[in-house]
């Protein structure tokens, strides 16, 4: 939300920034002009909003007409899907409406996620071409020049725009139509990588920090692929293929690839984790979730009409989104049908450089040298511990890891994609453990716990030995925003400190100094 302005005591504030709001107060607030008592937090990421917590006091509309418009429609559309659906289908319903995941409980959550179709979720360009479908088959049979019904088109984009809760994906997308309409009108030839990256430019000009964006950056990954990739595939498979019912399927498969493939990347550094059967899921998942998409539009706009014709339309919904949901469990319950990574950003950096015809010879032989010298750096027999405020985080020369900590926190742990550790040095068992859990004492007396060639001793002072290097974790002191980095071969240490948060390029950074330490502890 945006903040206009802000009350201290008797003073007024002009203080217009965005934030993250959280209240346990729970309804629609879009288009809603609303007064809250509390306090604004400082985000811990420069490109974030702060994070504003607080009770609503006073709450109603808005006095801007696009917000009035947003709120209108937004409240018919959550009347008309409550009116008909359960709770267990009103939520996947509003969600391929409206977007956004968060209306779905944590375990659907995850079987989407796990099955590689929650972007289905994410209003985009589907929405957008239903919404165009629409008002064109509307204007269609009314007189009026393309001009004024392509103005009467993205009007009403920019109303939907502002429904869903203008979020990046839906920005891009009507952006995009905006400029591919543009170009008809105009009768000029449309290239959609130069469409795409005007749309990325000019958002950017609008709003810089979208560059930071997961949404946005998934979104635009996602239509990059089609874009380059999907022509090639498709060209390629032609000539190859001649059943029509083969070229539909194959078609399908390729969008999903080419959209997967430019997008992995992105999953792979933010979540750590990457689906391995989206291309088949999506073969299923996605013809249900159109036609859903397709019969709740027909249903929202008969029911400004005719509203008993509209409820036999929607009759077939809950079936279509049990069977939706069904596919997707059997998917995700598959084994390895979602697996686990966390690779250098240096790789994925240089993953797209293996596209363009003019730097895929640089991208192969980088990528070569970086596996090569990766590799040559593993052979080294070095010890890493990353020192928190919550914890330590050992990873040993055998390549097992061990977690030492006196309290329950894993903000680290989840920050990095690690979702199970081999040994757990904890009060109690709150954290996935593949081989063994230590209790620690509730009084420190003294303890020695030996792994590989690490020994732990619990004691009023902890200390950890690795070789002929003891370690007094006492003498290392963090705040909550920064890691002591130690890295030693049993005999040499190197020590060096690194924000908790950072950027894709300070973990490349990162990644890059503890591997020519690792390099220099060999040789």
């Amino acid at each position: 939300m945006l903040i206009d302005k802000a009350l201290l005591q008797q003073d007024t504030i002009d203080y217009k920034i965005p934030v993250e709001f959280y209240t346990y107060t729970r309804g629609t607030l879009l288009g809603t002009r609303i007064i809250i008592k509390g306090r604004i937090k400082q985000s811990k990421f420069l490109h974030r909003p702060h994070i504003f917590v607080g009770d609503i006091v006073e709450k109603g509309r808005s006095q801007g007409i696009i917000d009035l418009i947003s709120y209108t429609v937004r409240n018919y559309i959550d009347h008309q899907l409550r009116s008909v659906f359960d709770d267990v289908y009103y939520n996947t319903a509003s969600g391929l409406i409206l977007g956004g995941s968060n209306r779905l409980g944590r375990d659907l959550k995850d079987v989407f996620s796990r099955a590689g179709v929650l972007h289905i979720l994410a209003v985009s360009g589907l929405h957008v071409g239903f919404v165009c479908l629409f008002i064109g088959c509307v204007l269609f049979f009314i007189p009026l020049s393309p001009k004024i019904k392509f103005m009467i088109i993205m009007i009403v984009l920019s109303i939907y725009a502002g429904v869903v809760g203008f979020r990046p994906s839906i920005y891009r997308a009507t952006l995009m139509a905006f400029f591919f309409g543009l170009a008809i009108i105009l009768q000029r030839n449309v290239d959609g990588l130069h469409v795409i990256n005007i749309t990325a430019i000019s958002l950017l000009l609008i709003n810089p920090l979208l560059l930071f964006d997961v949404g946005a950056q998934l979104s635009f990954a996602a239509v990059y692929g089609i874009v380059f990739l999907y022509p090639k595939i498709s060209a390629y498979l032609k000539d190859k293929v001649k059943n029509k019912f083969l070229k539909f399927i194959y078609a399908s498969m390729t969008v999903s690839f080419s959209a997967q493939l430019f997008v992995s990347p992105v999953l792979i550094y933010y979540f750590h984790r990457l689906p391995t059967l989206a291309i088949f899921s999506n073969l299923i998942v996605v013809p249900i979730a159109m036609i859903v998409i397709f019969l709740l539009f027909i249903y929202l706009l008969l029911g400004l009409f005719f509203s008993a014709l509209a409820k036999i339309i929607v009759l077939p919904i809950p079936f279509l989104i049990s069977l939706l949901v069904s596919v997707s469990k059997i998917v995700a319950h598959i084994p390895h049908s979602t697996i686990s990574v966390n690779i250098s950003p240096i790789f994925l950096i240089a993953f797209f450089f293996l596209f363009p015809k003019r730097t895929r010879k640089c991208g192969i032989f980088a990528l070569l040298i970086m596996v090569t010298i990766a590799s040559i750096g593993l052979l080294s027999d070095t010890a890493i511990l990353r020192i928190t405020q919550e914890g330590t985080y050992i990873s040993t020369t055998a390549g097992e890891t061990i977690y030492v900590t006196s309290g329950e926190k894993t903000k680290f742990l989840g920050m990095n994609g690690i979702n199970e550790v081999d040994y757990l040095v904890a009060p109690r068992r709150f954290f996935p453990v593949r081989k063994e859990f230590f209790a620690m004492p509730e009084k420190l007396h003294h303890r020695k716990i030996v792994l590989d060639n690490i020994t732990i001793e619990l004691q009023r002072e902890q200390s950890i030995m690795c070789g002929s290097v003891e370690l007094n974790m006492n003498d290392y002191t963090t705040d909550e925003n920064s890691i002591f980095h130690i890295i030693t071969d049993g005999d040499t240490v190197y020590e060096f400190n690194t924000p908790l948060y950072y950027s894709i390029i300070d973990q490349a950074l990162l990644d890059i100094k503890i591997l020519l330490v690792r390099l220099i502890l060999l040789f």
